[in-house]
């Protein structure tokens, strides 16, 4: 990394800079998970109001065909909050490590201290842990560092992409859910006339 005169960046900047980006990007992916438990919370909401006309509905009320028809459109729209949810739970969490999800990730260099997971797994004792932080110089901190925004960065991505295919799919549960209702509303003040 350079400076604005075209100078190399002392390594302790460029630890400070990467500091800065694995910041912003813990607080993007928290931040995407925000948004997820918004959408678990609307899909649920989405699935009782399923459920509270599908008890309406097996009462037993009209012609069998307007039945089965609403039916049909509440076991669509039940199946997409279904899918919807499925995908806004892959936003909390990633079910596979970092090193496995991503393209690339199986050949990054081990990085102790910035990554939970490989701190974990690989220095489970106090001593190694402490031993491992001593170890470390300006130039090991850096390259952590560097592997540990590459891996915030795709996983914010990879989060991202599921957090819209959950809306989207969320969306699409709320319109059928919506024409369900209004046909049934609409069924209802025909009925009665």
């Amino acid at each position: 990394m350079q400076s604005a005169d075209g100078a190399p960046q002392p390594q302790a900047e460029q630890v400070a800079l990467a500091k800065w980006h694995i910041d912003r990007y813990d607080r993007l992916r928290a931040s995407t998970a925000s948004r997820a438990s918004v959408v678990l919370s609307a899909g649920a909401l989405l699935s009782a109001g399923n459920a509270v006309i599908l008890v309406q509905l097996l009462g037993g009320w009209g012609n069998a065909w307007l039945i089965a028809a609403f039916s049909l459109g509440l076991a669509v729209s039940g199946c997409l909050v279904v899918a919807s949810l499925i995908a806004a739970a892959g936003v909390l969490v990633t079910v596979k490590d970092s090193r496995t999800l991503f393209a690339g990730g199986a050949e990054l260099p081990p990085a102790p201290i910035f990554n939970g997971s490989y701190t974990a797994r690989h220095l489970a004792l106090f001593q190694d842990f402490r031993s491992a932080v001593l170890a470390q110089d300006t130039a090991s901190v850096l390259q952590a560092a560097h592997v540990e925004l590459w891996v915030v960065i795709r996983q914010h991505r990879h989060r991202y992409d599921r957090l819209r295919r959950a809306v989207r799919t969320l969306r699409w549960a709320a319109l059928v859910f919506l024409a369900v209702f209004l046909g049934l509303l609409i069924n209802n003040l025909i009925s009665r006339l």
